[in-house]
């Protein structure tokens, strides 16, 4: 007869974790479905599957449960940055491939949310005030991975944080203008004409 084995109990740290990541999500999918104003503290716990004892057992607040947002969806945007490096890197035109993946990015569901938490944040001085660390390190983590890939190695020195900064701003722009002006011929002539930038860029 096989003997049975005991059932291993997760550790209350463990049961903490699963709950954080739990409300995470749940916040993270409402935020995509009906913008940051509508993410009630209800709608995520109800998601979750858990009780509003049970976040704030966790959050001191539901603005503390934002910060983790932000820090989170900036973890993972960095992280299909840095899996794309890779790939990019080989493609016959890096330079124009890491554009189009930027544009990509920029309206991928995970920046829909980091950009909804800034946005807000522009009138909301207390969410400013969690989620402003996210804003840095999404910035600097991009300019890391670009750098580092050498598609900045043929812009001067002191112009390439400008350089790519400015190409986001860019990207992000066209995204918060396609749902009410989409200009598809112009999304791909703004790849063509970033690519045109970035290799005549002045020292700065």
């Amino acid at each position: 007869m096989t003997p049975v084995r005991p059932v291993s109990r997760r550790t209350q740290q463990e049961r903490r974790d699963a709950t954080v990541d739990r409300l995470t999500e749940a916040a993270i999918e409402t935020i995509l479905e009906v913008g940051y104003y509508r993410t009630t503290v209800k709608e995520i716990c109800t998601r979750a599957g858990l009780s509003v004892g049970a976040m704030f057992r966790q959050f001191d607040s539901r603005l503390a449960l934002m910060a983790k947002v932000a820090n989170d969806v900036t973890d993972r945007i960095l992280d299909s940055y840095a899996e794309a490096a890779e790939a990019l890197a080989t493609r016959p035109d890096p330079r124009r491939s890491a554009l189009e993946f930027l544009a990509y990015s920029s309206s991928a569901p995970l920046t829909d949310v980091w950009r909804e938490l800034m946005m807000a944040a522009r009138t909301d001085v207390e969410l400013r005030d969690m989620v402003a660390p996210s804003l840095p390190k999404l910035y600097e983590g991009v300019f890391e991975l670009t750098d580092g890939l050498g598609l900045l190695a043929d812009i001067p020195e002191r112009s390439r944080r400008v350089t790519l900064f400015s190409m986001m701003h860019m990207f992000s722009g066209a995204t918060l203008t396609r749902p009410l002006y989409p200009l598809p011929d112009i999304d791909e002539q703004r790849i063509t004409l970033a690519a045109h930038y970035m290799s005549h860029t002045p020292a700065l």
